[in-house]
């Protein structure tokens, strides 16, 4: 607990440097593009098109205003899965800096994380305007978005941590990892209601929606974008409930190790 608290007092102590690594990686990532900061606008919109073909029209999945629903999944998953990929490389990719510079190692990893975030929020738009062309505007149930977004964001940081970390001892993780989202983004239900796995007659397929930590995180965001209800009890106890985990799980195991990594660079 000793260790936590001193973590954390040395990250807000650096927040600025924290911040400074977010522009930069906006900088960076939008370099010399045309459209530049506009494309977290049209990202989530080619992304939703392409993917409400695949499903509505090829695989006929059945929903009324599919592409809200289906963009209403899509914001927080890209958020949590470009985060964890990017940030399990962040201390590898810094390491130079780690070696020289004495500032908490917990700031690339978040930097990370804030940068993805930063993107997330613009991409409401979008969701409100789509949300609108298919008769449902915002109303008070995008009340709750904000606490959607922190639940996601705290999940996020704490897979993005562990994953930082056990990228430097085990460097098969930076595959694994792409792989791992690539099966991760079948088994949430982002395109499909949780209904329809609860449905089928595979109770491995069941076992696996249950154990899906993203599941619940995913639900709460369907329930006040596309549903226009505040999400029930039970989601959002599950959904806090994943949130702290990852967090708690994170932190632990890169509090324990961080002090390792300069030597296994």
């Amino acid at each position: 607990m000793t260790s936590l608290v001193q973590s954390l007092r040395a990250v807000v102590r650096f927040r600025e440097l924290v911040l400074l690594l977010v522009e930069r990686d906006l900088k960076a990532r939008y370099k010399r593009s045309v459209l530049g900061m506009f494309w977290s606008l049209l990202n989530p919109l080619l992304q939703m098109a392409v993917l409400s073909v695949v499903f509505s029209v090829i695989m006929r999945v059945d929903l009324p205003a599919f592409p809200l629903f289906l963009l209403a999944g899509l914001l927080p998953w890209t958020l949590l899965s470009v985060s964890i990929t990017a940030a399990s490389v962040s201390l590898l990719n810094n390491q130079g800096l780690i070696r020289k510079v004495a500032v908490p190692q917990m700031v690339y990893p978040l930097a990370i994380v804030g940068s993805k975030l930063v993107d997330t929020l613009l991409s409401l738009v979008p969701l409100a305007v789509i949300a609108t062309l298919f008769g449902r505007p915002p109303g008070l149930s995008w009340i709750f978005l904000p606490a959607a977004l922190v639940l996601v964001t705290l999940f996020t940081v704490g897979m993005a941590v562990l994953f930082s970390s056990l990228t430097v001892f085990y460097r098969d993780m930076r595959h694994l990892t792409e792989i791992l989202m690539q099966v991760w983004f079948y088994l949430t239900p982002i395109f499909y209601p949780v209904d329809y796995l609860l449905n089928l007659p595979y109770p491995w397929l069941k076992y696996a929606l249950l154990a899906n930590p993203a599941a619940p995180l995913i639900e709460v965001f369907h329930a006040s974008v596309y549903q226009g209800t505040f999400p029930s009890a039970e989601a959002i106890a599950w959904a806090t409930a994943t949130a702290l985990g990852s967090m708690a799980l994170g932190l632990f195991v890169f509090l324990r190790r961080q002090h390792e990594h300069i030597h296994a660079f």
